[in-house]
């Protein structure tokens, strides 16, 4: 894995650009050689390159592994055209340009320690982030995190933080409209940070130097904006505080995506509800896919022997049609009991008449009724 270790500003104006990092910022300066000087921050170093002024004003990531000749291997291996090999008193190094011509260099780590010591509990300012602005932020990640081998921290729709060391490299799409902070249209932009802005934006002022963006409350965090005399925007930056516990608990049940519920049993009546609901997950029920079986597999199905369809052709010279001709139930006929019942009870009121008729026509039972109507 590649840390990010430097952060080399090219400039033909490298007086004027010193006493702006030196004398309005507050980064103590250190002279490295002829046309050179080197900001020691609390995390990645930041140095000026004097340049001709016919050459080009950019701004070159440096970036440090262990083993050189190895990555150079890797880099050439995933197409990455890699420039020759140097050597001077600050080690061995090569350069290289991404897919949108951002100036890059791969240097081998040393034993003497560069930079700052990464960061305290006084108020040394820190090259935090490095923000590269690309057109396309997927090509982008393709090369940093592919072909150069970073990984990826953390990444959101327009926001990818790759893992470079104490010094995060962040990859933002460049936007195309208004409302966004200054830095967003520089191809590369460095982010200084401090514990407290106010604080430092106010020594900062005291020392004469104007500011392009006051201090901005946004969702990311308390940042400020100011031109060097290249042009190049710096921001300042001041690190959220973490979360609560509370906050990080609740993150978790806070969505908008409207459960999937059903009820637990089917109501009553017809226009109840439910009362009870229990939420389910989709891919607890979710079918799994039949797996297709080859042809080879598939059996043809057997043809049935015709049988014809005549009354009584059944098993037995039965009334209904069995399925084939080897069918080995015998397909029963429903008996007609019906007619039999109905005779059996016509028959048995016939009985109970003659019997009530028969019994009126005897002798005591004529009398009887006699007497009932005299009286």
């Amino acid at each position: 894995m590649s840390s990010l270790k430097e952060i080399i500003v090219f400039t033909s104006n490298v007086d004027e650009m010193r006493r702006f990092y030196e004398g309005g910022i507050g980064l103590a300066a250190g002279h490295a050689g002829p046309g050179r000087w080197t900001f020691d921050t609390a995390r990645a170093r930041l140095a000026l390159h004097a340049v001709r002024d016919s050459e080009e004003r950019e701004i070159e990531l440096g970036l440090e592994t262990v083993a050189l000749e190895a990555a150079i291997g890797r880099l050439k291996a995933r197409g990455v055209e890699v420039g020759e090999l140097r050597s001077g008193a600050g080690g061995r190094w090569v350069r290289l340009r991404d897919d949108e011509g951002n100036r890059l260099s791969l240097r081998e780590a040393t034993a003497a320690p560069r930079g700052g010591a990464g960061g305290g509990a006084d108020r040394t300012p820190a090259v935090a982030t490095v923000i590269v602005n690309c057109a396309d932020l997927l090509a982008a990640m393709v090369f940093y995190r592919d072909r150069l081998g970073l990984k990826v921290a953390s990444e959101a729709p327009h926001w990818v933080e790759l893992d470079t060391g104490a010094t995060r490299l962040a990859l933002h799409t460049r936007p195309s409209g208004q409302n966004h902070p200054l830095h967003a249209a520089q191809r590369v932009a460095y982010c200084l940070e401090s514990p407290d802005l106010d604080a430092w934006v106010d020594e900062m002022r005291a020392r004469g130097l104007h500011f392009a963006t006051a201090p901005i409350e946004e969702d990311f965090g308390l940042y400020a904006e100011a031109l060097d005399p290249d042009g190049n925007i710096v921001v300042f930056r001041e690190p959220r505080p973490a979360p609560p516990i509370e906050e990080e608990l609740a993150e978790a049940f806070e969505s908008d995506e409207v459960p999937h519920v059903v009820a637990i049993r089917k109501p009553v009546l017809k226009a109840a509800r439910a009362v009870s609901r229990v939420a389910l997950r989709p891919e607890y029920h979710e079918t799994k896919a039949a797996r297709p079986r080859p042809e080879s597999e598939i059996e043809a199905p057997e043809p049935r022997p015709a049988v014809a369809s005549v009354r009584g052709a059944g098993p037995e010279h039965a009334r209904l049609k069995p399925r084939t001709s080897r069918d080995t139930k015998r397909a029963k006929a429903k008996p007609a009991i019906g007619r039999r019942r109905k005779a059996g009870r016509e028959a048995q009121t016939r009985q109970q008449s003659a019997a009530a008729t028969a019994s009126r026509s005897k002798p005591v039972k004529r009398a009887a009724a006699r007497g009932t109507r005299r009286t």
